[in-house]
Protein backbone atom coordinates (compact mmCIF):
# COMPACT_ATOMS: atom_id res chain seq x y z
CA UNK A 1 0.00 0.00 0.00
CA UNK A 2 1.15 3.86 -0.87
CA UNK A 3 2.17 5.63 2.07
CA UNK A 4 0.94 8.59 0.59
CA UNK A 5 -2.28 9.43 -1.17
CA UNK A 6 -2.28 12.47 -4.00
CA UNK A 7 0.55 13.77 -1.80
CA UNK A 8 -0.54 13.70 1.49
CA UNK A 9 -0.42 10.73 4.48
CA UNK A 10 -2.78 7.81 4.40
CA UNK A 11 -3.61 8.87 7.92
CA UNK A 12 -5.43 12.03 6.73
CA UNK A 13 -7.87 9.33 4.98
CA UNK A 14 -8.77 7.04 7.37
CA UNK A 15 -12.89 6.21 7.44
CA UNK A 16 -12.84 8.13 4.16
CA UNK A 17 -14.13 6.59 0.48
CA UNK A 18 -14.13 7.15 -3.28
CA UNK A 19 -17.64 7.53 -4.78
CA UNK A 20 -17.89 6.98 -8.65
CA UNK A 21 -17.44 10.72 -9.47
CA UNK A 22 -13.91 10.78 -7.95
CA UNK A 23 -15.19 12.37 -4.99
CA UNK A 24 -13.78 11.61 -1.19
CA UNK A 25 -16.83 10.83 1.32
CA UNK A 26 -16.51 10.11 4.55
CA UNK A 27 -18.04 7.29 6.07
CA UNK A 28 -21.61 8.99 6.97
CA UNK A 29 -21.47 9.77 3.20
CA UNK A 30 -20.84 13.63 3.94
CA UNK A 31 -18.44 14.93 1.09
CA UNK A 32 -15.06 16.28 2.17
CA UNK A 33 -14.44 19.34 -0.27
CA UNK A 34 -10.13 19.69 -1.17
CA UNK A 35 -8.44 22.92 0.72
CA UNK A 36 -6.52 24.89 -1.94
CA UNK A 37 -3.39 25.32 -0.89
CA UNK A 38 -2.11 29.13 -1.67
CA UNK A 39 -0.50 29.56 -5.00
CA UNK A 40 2.62 30.96 -5.13
CA UNK A 41 1.67 33.85 -7.43
CA UNK A 42 -0.84 34.95 -4.75
CA UNK A 43 1.60 35.14 -1.87
CA UNK A 44 4.13 37.16 -4.22
CA UNK A 45 1.16 39.83 -4.44
CA UNK A 46 0.84 39.59 -1.10
CA UNK A 47 4.16 40.46 -0.04
CA UNK A 48 4.64 43.17 -3.17
CA UNK A 49 1.38 44.97 -1.71
CA UNK A 50 2.93 45.08 1.60
CA UNK A 51 6.19 46.39 0.59
CA UNK A 52 4.23 49.15 -1.76
CA UNK A 53 2.71 50.22 1.54
CA UNK A 54 5.21 50.17 4.14
CA UNK A 55 7.41 52.25 1.63
CA UNK A 56 4.55 54.93 1.01
CA UNK A 57 4.11 55.00 4.73
CA UNK A 58 7.01 56.00 5.62
CA UNK A 59 7.86 58.32 2.75
CA UNK A 60 4.74 59.55 3.33
CA UNK A 61 5.69 60.15 6.99
CA UNK A 62 9.23 61.23 6.40
CA UNK A 63 8.65 65.01 6.85
CA UNK A 64 7.90 64.39 10.57
CA UNK A 65 11.79 63.76 11.01
CA UNK A 66 13.25 66.35 7.87
CA UNK A 67 13.50 69.11 9.98
CA UNK A 68 17.20 68.26 11.12
CA UNK A 69 18.49 66.34 7.52
CA UNK A 70 19.12 68.93 4.61
CA UNK A 71 18.63 66.50 2.04
CA UNK A 72 15.53 65.30 3.38
CA UNK A 73 14.03 68.41 3.92
CA UNK A 74 14.65 69.49 0.43
CA UNK A 75 13.33 66.39 -0.96
CA UNK A 76 9.98 67.26 1.60
CA UNK A 77 9.25 69.84 -0.87
CA UNK A 78 8.30 67.66 -3.19
CA UNK A 79 5.67 65.79 -0.45
CA UNK A 80 2.42 66.37 -2.71
CA UNK A 81 3.89 64.59 -5.56
CA UNK A 82 4.46 61.77 -2.74
CA UNK A 83 1.14 61.62 -1.29
CA UNK A 84 -0.68 61.43 -4.79
CA UNK A 85 1.29 58.94 -5.84
CA UNK A 86 0.79 56.78 -2.73
CA UNK A 87 -2.76 57.81 -3.11
CA UNK A 88 -3.32 55.69 -6.52
CA UNK A 89 -1.14 53.12 -4.91
CA UNK A 90 -3.46 53.10 -2.43
CA UNK A 91 -6.26 52.59 -4.31
CA UNK A 92 -4.75 49.92 -6.40
CA UNK A 93 -3.86 47.85 -2.98
CA UNK A 94 -8.13 47.95 -2.11
CA UNK A 95 -8.76 46.90 -5.64
CA UNK A 96 -6.80 43.49 -5.37
CA UNK A 97 -8.43 43.10 -1.76
CA UNK A 98 -5.04 43.59 0.04
CA UNK A 99 -7.48 45.31 2.75
CA UNK A 100 -4.11 45.82 5.54
CA UNK A 101 -1.82 46.89 3.33
CA UNK A 102 -4.29 49.20 1.68
CA UNK A 103 -5.24 50.87 5.87
CA UNK A 104 -1.57 51.37 6.08
CA UNK A 105 -0.83 52.98 3.00
CA UNK A 106 -4.16 55.12 3.55
CA UNK A 107 -2.48 56.13 7.15
CA UNK A 108 0.28 57.11 4.90
CA UNK A 109 -1.25 59.23 2.99
CA UNK A 110 -3.11 60.67 5.82
CA UNK A 111 0.13 61.95 7.55
CA UNK A 112 1.57 63.47 4.41
CA UNK A 113 -1.37 65.46 3.53
CA UNK A 114 -1.56 67.21 7.25
CA UNK A 115 1.41 69.21 6.64
CA UNK A 116 -0.06 70.40 3.25
CA UNK A 117 -3.37 71.33 4.23
CA UNK A 118 -3.05 72.69 8.02
CA UNK A 119 -4.01 75.90 8.33
CA UNK A 120 -5.17 76.86 5.17
CA UNK A 121 -8.67 78.03 4.67
CA UNK A 122 -10.76 74.71 3.37
CA UNK A 123 -12.26 77.55 0.69
CA UNK A 124 -12.35 81.33 0.53
CA UNK A 125 -14.64 82.78 2.82
CA UNK A 126 -17.58 85.28 1.87
CA UNK A 127 -17.26 88.55 3.24
CA UNK A 128 -20.38 90.57 5.22
CA UNK A 129 -21.23 94.58 5.00
CA UNK A 130 -18.98 96.06 7.22
CA UNK A 131 -16.32 94.04 6.63
CA UNK A 132 -12.62 95.53 6.39
CA UNK A 133 -11.17 94.36 3.44
CA UNK A 134 -7.47 94.84 2.14
CA UNK A 135 -5.90 93.69 -1.14
CA UNK A 136 -2.57 92.29 -0.82
CA UNK A 137 0.05 91.56 -3.33
CA UNK A 138 3.31 89.48 -2.57
CA UNK A 139 5.35 88.80 -5.92
CA UNK A 140 9.18 88.45 -6.82
CA UNK A 141 10.39 91.79 -8.99
CA UNK A 142 13.83 89.42 -9.96
CA UNK A 143 17.01 91.59 -9.50
CA UNK A 144 17.72 91.67 -13.11
CA UNK A 145 14.31 92.68 -14.53
CA UNK A 146 15.25 95.18 -17.36
CA UNK A 147 11.42 95.63 -17.70
CA UNK A 148 10.39 96.48 -13.96
CA UNK A 149 9.61 99.97 -14.46
CA UNK A 150 6.37 98.66 -17.25
CA UNK A 151 5.93 95.80 -14.42
CA UNK A 152 5.61 98.31 -11.74
CA UNK A 153 3.05 100.01 -13.60
CA UNK A 154 1.45 97.06 -14.20
CA UNK A 155 1.24 96.85 -10.20
CA UNK A 156 -0.04 99.95 -9.64
CA UNK A 157 -3.28 99.30 -11.82
CA UNK A 158 -4.16 96.34 -9.79
CA UNK A 159 -6.01 98.04 -7.08
CA UNK A 160 -3.38 96.88 -4.41
CA UNK A 161 -3.48 98.50 -0.78
CA UNK A 162 -0.07 97.28 -0.22
CA UNK A 163 2.65 95.00 -2.22
CA UNK A 164 5.14 93.26 -0.78
CA UNK A 165 8.15 92.78 -3.33
CA UNK A 166 10.61 90.23 -2.35
CA UNK A 167 13.49 90.69 -4.50
CA UNK A 168 13.93 94.34 -6.78
CA UNK A 169 16.12 95.39 -8.82
CA UNK A 170 19.43 96.93 -7.53
CA UNK A 171 18.12 100.36 -10.19
CA UNK A 172 14.88 100.38 -8.86
CA UNK A 173 16.21 100.37 -5.16
CA UNK A 174 18.31 103.06 -6.17
CA UNK A 175 15.51 105.44 -7.82
CA UNK A 176 12.79 104.58 -5.23
CA UNK A 177 15.53 105.31 -2.18
CA UNK A 178 17.08 108.30 -3.69
CA UNK A 179 14.62 109.90 -6.46
CA UNK A 180 11.16 109.87 -4.61
CA UNK A 181 10.43 107.35 -7.76
CA UNK A 182 7.03 106.74 -6.27
CA UNK A 183 5.94 109.89 -5.17
CA UNK A 184 3.58 110.61 -7.88
CA UNK A 185 2.32 107.28 -7.94
CA UNK A 186 -1.32 105.49 -6.34
CA UNK A 187 0.92 103.95 -3.52
CA UNK A 188 3.60 106.70 -2.56
CA UNK A 189 4.47 105.00 0.88
CA UNK A 190 7.05 102.30 1.21
CA UNK A 191 10.03 100.84 3.69
CA UNK A 192 13.25 98.63 2.50
CA UNK A 193 14.98 95.89 3.85
CA UNK A 194 18.56 95.99 4.92
CA UNK A 195 20.74 95.27 1.32
CA UNK A 196 24.05 93.65 1.66
CA UNK A 197 24.92 92.90 -1.80
CA UNK A 198 25.52 88.77 -2.55
CA UNK A 199 23.83 87.89 1.24
CA UNK A 200 19.96 88.94 0.85
CA UNK A 201 18.34 91.10 -2.40
CA UNK A 202 17.02 94.39 -1.87
CA UNK A 203 13.03 94.48 -1.21
CA UNK A 204 10.35 96.41 -0.44
CA UNK A 205 6.87 96.99 1.23
CA UNK A 206 4.88 99.73 -0.90
CA UNK A 207 1.46 101.08 0.21
CA UNK A 208 -1.34 103.46 -0.19
CA UNK A 209 -1.08 104.01 2.90
CA UNK A 210 0.67 106.01 5.43
CA UNK A 211 2.93 103.27 6.74
CA UNK A 212 5.51 103.40 10.06
CA UNK A 213 8.61 100.81 10.58
CA UNK A 214 8.59 98.46 12.58
CA UNK A 215 12.59 98.15 13.51
CA UNK A 216 13.91 94.80 12.84
CA UNK A 217 16.51 92.64 15.58
CA UNK A 218 19.43 94.12 16.84
CA UNK A 219 21.41 91.54 15.54
CA UNK A 220 22.53 93.03 11.79
CA UNK A 221 22.17 89.49 10.09
CA UNK A 222 18.88 88.81 10.86
CA UNK A 223 18.44 92.51 10.77
CA UNK A 224 18.53 91.86 6.98
CA UNK A 225 16.16 89.51 6.49
CA UNK A 226 13.50 90.88 8.30
CA UNK A 227 11.30 94.32 7.62
CA UNK A 228 7.54 94.64 9.34
CA UNK A 229 5.93 97.93 9.13
CA UNK A 230 1.94 98.95 10.61
CA UNK A 231 -0.14 100.28 8.12
CA UNK A 232 -2.36 103.02 8.98
CA UNK A 233 -5.30 102.27 7.03
CA UNK A 234 -8.39 104.16 7.67
CA UNK A 235 -10.61 101.85 9.11
CA UNK A 236 -8.17 99.57 10.67
CA UNK A 237 -4.15 99.81 10.96
CA UNK A 238 -2.42 96.47 10.84
CA UNK A 239 0.20 94.93 10.38
CA UNK A 240 2.66 93.99 7.09
CA UNK A 241 6.14 91.92 6.67
CA UNK A 242 7.91 90.21 4.61
CA UNK A 243 10.26 87.23 4.66
CA UNK A 244 12.37 85.69 2.24
CA UNK A 245 15.08 83.51 3.61
CA UNK A 246 18.14 82.60 1.52
CA UNK A 247 17.25 79.24 -1.09
CA UNK A 248 18.28 75.92 -0.07
CA UNK A 249 20.75 75.62 -3.01
CA UNK A 250 23.43 74.26 -0.24
CA UNK A 251 23.59 73.14 3.28
CA UNK A 252 24.96 76.06 4.30
CA UNK A 253 22.16 78.70 2.97
CA UNK A 254 19.50 76.00 4.06
CA UNK A 255 20.62 76.82 7.79
CA UNK A 256 21.00 80.06 7.27
CA UNK A 257 17.48 80.27 5.97
CA UNK A 258 15.56 78.04 8.86
CA UNK A 259 17.61 80.78 11.38
CA UNK A 260 16.51 83.89 9.79
CA UNK A 261 12.65 82.42 9.48
CA UNK A 262 13.01 81.07 13.51
CA UNK A 263 14.47 84.78 14.19
CA UNK A 264 11.69 86.53 12.12
CA UNK A 265 8.91 84.36 13.72
CA UNK A 266 10.44 85.66 17.24
CA UNK A 267 9.61 89.31 15.57
CA UNK A 268 6.30 88.24 14.43
CA UNK A 269 5.03 86.99 17.71
CA UNK A 270 6.51 90.38 19.19
CA UNK A 271 4.97 92.35 17.10
CA UNK A 272 1.83 90.70 18.11
CA UNK A 273 2.12 91.19 21.38
CA UNK A 274 3.24 94.93 21.42
CA UNK A 275 0.39 96.44 19.05
CA UNK A 276 -2.28 93.71 19.50
CA UNK A 277 -2.77 94.05 15.48
CA UNK A 278 -3.45 91.48 12.43
CA UNK A 279 -0.42 90.54 10.80
CA UNK A 280 0.21 89.94 7.21
CA UNK A 281 3.06 89.07 5.42
CA UNK A 282 3.91 88.70 1.85
CA UNK A 283 6.47 85.24 1.82
CA UNK A 284 8.70 82.95 -0.65
CA UNK A 285 9.95 80.48 1.77
CA UNK A 286 12.15 79.33 -0.93
CA UNK A 287 10.39 75.65 0.61
CA UNK A 288 7.03 74.07 0.91
CA UNK A 289 4.70 73.97 3.85
CA UNK A 290 5.50 70.41 4.87
CA UNK A 291 9.45 71.72 5.29
CA UNK A 292 11.04 72.94 8.23
CA UNK A 293 10.28 76.79 7.17
CA UNK A 294 6.49 76.20 6.92
CA UNK A 295 6.41 74.33 10.31
CA UNK A 296 7.99 77.31 11.68
CA UNK A 297 5.77 79.38 10.40
CA UNK A 298 2.51 77.27 11.58
CA UNK A 299 4.42 77.01 15.19
CA UNK A 300 4.22 81.07 15.25
CA UNK A 301 0.61 81.03 15.06
CA UNK A 302 0.96 82.07 11.19
CA UNK A 303 -1.27 80.36 8.53
CA UNK A 304 -0.91 80.19 4.83
CA UNK A 305 -3.67 81.57 2.42
CA UNK A 306 -3.82 79.13 -0.15
CA UNK A 307 -7.55 77.62 0.07
CA UNK A 308 -7.14 73.81 -0.23
CA UNK A 309 -10.13 73.61 -2.77
CA UNK A 310 -10.04 73.75 -5.30
CA UNK A 311 -6.89 72.07 -6.19
CA UNK A 312 -3.99 75.09 -7.52
CA UNK A 313 -0.76 74.26 -8.91
CA UNK A 314 2.27 76.20 -6.87
CA UNK A 315 4.21 79.11 -7.95
CA UNK A 316 7.61 77.75 -8.73
CA UNK A 317 8.97 77.67 -11.64
CA UNK A 318 6.02 79.74 -13.19
CA UNK A 319 7.65 78.47 -16.57
CA UNK A 320 7.07 74.36 -16.25
CA UNK A 321 3.82 72.56 -15.86
CA UNK A 322 1.91 72.72 -13.63
CA UNK A 323 2.65 69.03 -11.97
CA UNK A 324 6.14 70.14 -11.03
CA UNK A 325 5.17 73.20 -9.28
CA UNK A 326 6.00 73.86 -6.14
CA UNK A 327 4.21 76.48 -3.69
CA UNK A 328 6.53 78.53 -2.42
CA UNK A 329 5.02 81.77 -2.45
CA UNK A 330 2.07 83.06 -0.50
CA UNK A 331 0.35 85.27 2.12
CA UNK A 332 0.80 84.36 5.21
CA UNK A 333 -1.57 85.58 8.26
CA UNK A 334 -2.12 85.53 12.04
CA UNK A 335 -5.28 83.99 13.32
CA UNK A 336 -8.53 85.44 12.81
CA UNK A 337 -7.78 87.04 9.62
CA UNK A 338 -9.74 85.32 6.50
CA UNK A 339 -9.66 84.74 3.27
CA UNK A 340 -12.03 86.54 0.76
CA UNK A 341 -10.41 85.23 -2.60
CA UNK A 342 -6.97 84.19 -3.69
CA UNK A 343 -5.07 84.01 -7.01
CA UNK A 344 -1.81 83.57 -8.67
CA UNK A 345 -0.33 85.94 -11.01
CA UNK A 346 2.29 86.72 -13.54
CA UNK A 347 4.60 89.24 -14.04
CA UNK A 348 7.78 90.71 -12.64
CA UNK A 349 9.99 89.39 -14.54
CA UNK A 350 10.53 86.28 -12.59
CA UNK A 351 10.35 82.55 -12.59
CA UNK A 352 8.08 82.64 -9.50
CA UNK A 353 4.36 83.56 -10.01
CA UNK A 354 2.99 86.33 -7.68
CA UNK A 355 0.00 86.12 -4.80
CA UNK A 356 -2.74 88.41 -4.94
CA UNK A 357 -5.11 88.29 -2.01
CA UNK A 358 -8.08 90.00 -0.60
CA UNK A 359 -7.96 89.38 3.07
CA UNK A 360 -11.17 90.10 5.78
CA UNK A 361 -9.52 91.84 9.06
CA UNK A 362 -10.65 90.38 12.36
Amino acid sequence: MRAVLMGRPLSLYVGVRMDDSGCMDDTDGHQIEERETPRPRRRWVTKGAWVAALLCFFVCASWVVSGGVYVLDVAVGFLWVVVLGSAVVGLVLFGLKRWGAGLVCALGVGIGVWPLVAGRPMVVERGEIGDVVVTVGSLNMYPRNKSWRDDLDVLMRLGLDVVVIQEIPTEMNRVVSTEGYLDDTAMPYWVKRRWRRERVSPGLIVSRYPIELIEPAADDVMAEHQLMCVVDHPDKRFVVGLMHPLSPRSRDRWEAGNLAVESHCGQIARAMEMTGLPVILGVDLNAGAAQVRGRSMRSAGLHASKPIWPIRSGSFPADKGSVVRLQLDDVWRSEGVGVESWEMVDGGGSDHRGVVVRLILD
